[in-house]
């Protein structure tokens, strides 16, 4: 079994990032319109819906497809396996913009909080109820085996397809979804940005989000939030 480790997710998300350059240079209309497909996926699915509203904050059930389809989103993104990230971000709202902040830019620093905070082993404690998840504890058993499968089955159809497919739209929503950790905390506090918002469906309504927690939308413009309430039964 290849567990992720730190060192190999930072190596990971580093890979994805600088992936951003050849689609930026080389990529095709088509191409880009598969990459925004795929971006949307990771970050409305995978981030906001999955590993943040679904399994970190427990807002809304759904059925088991739903859940197979966030967790493969939230996978590809390679930012950790579902236990690692929710125990981190519940030790986030647990001391939040505190010196205990796992990734507090008032108190970090910016870049800590954009790469260096994925060297720091997650205190699974906090996410003690998905250990008993079993879908969650396959996943983390065979995270890389399951990357390792997605490359091939790109590389199968089509080699490119790493790039506009995997690796761009997964380094953009890491690109992008750092921003809510370095300008949503940036003075000590969370914040609200509309444009952060929309590009990330709906985690740039920070604000709202800390001070309202059991709210699973955060907004109007809250695209994940209306979406859970079509797919999902809200807790």
């Amino acid at each position: 079994m290849l567990k992720p480790t730190p060192t190999t997710m930072l190596a990971g998300q580093f890979i994805a990032q600088l992936s951003v350059i050849p689609m930026i240079m080389y990529a095709t209309s088509w191409q880009w319109i598969v990459c925004a497909i795929m971006y949307f996926g990771i970050m409305t699915f995978g981030i906001t819906m999955g590993y943040h509203r679904y399994w970190s904050h427990r807002y809304f059930t759904c059925s088991k497809f739903w859940e197979y389809v966030m967790l493969f989103f939230a996978h590809i993104m390679m930012v950790g396996p579902a236990i690692a990230w929710v125990a981190q971000h519940i030790e986030h709202h647990k001391f939040v913009d505190s010196p205990r902040d796992p990734h507090s830019p008032s108190h970090k620093g910016y870049l800590y909080c954009y790469f260096l905070q994925s060297l720091r082993a997650p205190r699974i404690k906090y996410a003690h109820h998905l250990l008993r998840d079993r879908t969650c504890k396959i996943q983390f058993d065979y995270y890389w085996e399951f990357i390792i499968l997605w490359g091939i089955i790109l590389v199968v159809l089509d080699p490119y397809a790493l790039i506009y497919a995997w690796l761009a739209p997964a380094g953009l929503a890491k690109i992008i979804g750092s921003f809510i950790f370095t300008y949503g905390h940036h003075s000590g506090r969370p914040h609200n940005n509309t444009l952060l918002g929309l590009l990330t469906s709906g985690e740039g309504f920070h604000q709202v989000h800390h001070q309202h927690e059991d709210r699973v939308q955060w907004g109007k413009l809250d695209i994940g939030g209306q979406i859970i309430r079509r797919i999902g039964n809200v807790t």
